[in-house]
């Protein structure tokens, strides 16, 4: 009965440790290849300004499917989380994936 019991249990914990959240949005290290400037909010529609990044500049971001890589731009913040209003920015950009190359970060 103390062998079923363990057998048991040990099967408990290895099911429990295979259902560990596996994360697929890691955000990978990017380099900037070349120049990029786009235009980005940093304050409702009224706070639209450039960004630029020059070559060797380095981001986080997520590889996109469509050819694009989206980049953290800024830190998240609890002002983001309500709806669009003038204190709310832009957290991600957009960047095409030939200005960028993935360092081995």
């Amino acid at each position: 009965m103390k062998t079923v019991k363990l057998i048991g249990l040990l099967l408990i914990i290895s099911i429990l440790v295979s259902c560990e959240k596996k994360s697929t949005d890691k955000e990978n290290t990017y380099v900037f290849l070349k120049s990029y400037c786009a235009k980005v909010t940093v304050g409702g529609v009224v706070g639209i300004t450039e960004k630029c990044f020059n070559p060797g500049d380095t981001v986080t971001g997520k590889q996109v499917i469509n050819g694009a890589v989206t980049i953290r731009i800024a830190g998240h913040s609890d002002l983001n989380d309500l709806p669009a209003n003038p204190n709310s920015f832009q957290e991600f950009l957009d960047v095409p994936s030939e200005n960028l190359k993935l360092t081995d970060n």
